[in-house]
């Protein structure tokens, strides 16, 4: 298991997001596939990957305990192998945190 350590709300938001993101791809990726093999085994991601993301809704960001979320090295393999998405999010997300705090100084 590797768990990952959240330090704010934010990121835990990308997190969940980067999630639905990876599944909404390997939906695309199975409708695609003729291949019955290449399709049961993306189908065998996509049931990893929709076993984990009730789980990780479900936490609640709290200051002083950080969050943390166990994933299966498996469940991390699939991220790697998505990782142009992972870049689009939390580009996202920091672009997002950039853009806030110039505003907070500006007002």
């Amino acid at each position: 298991m590797i768990k990952l350590k959240f330090h704010n709300k934010e990121e835990l938001s990308a997190f969940i997001r980067l999630l639905q993101e990876i599944v909404l791809n390997l939906e695309a990726e199975q409708m695609a596939e003729r291949d019955p093999f290449k399709k049961f085994e993306i189908e065998a991601r996509l049931e990893l990957m929709e076993e984990l993301l009730p789980k990780v809704s479900k936490k609640q960001f709290n200051q002083t305990i950080k969050s943390t979320v166990d994933i299966s090295k498996a469940i991390a393999l699939i991220i790697f192998q998505h990782r142009e998405i992972v870049l689009d999010v939390y580009a996202e997300m920091l672009k997002n945190r950039i853009v806030e705090h110039i505003h907070r100084q500006m007002v």
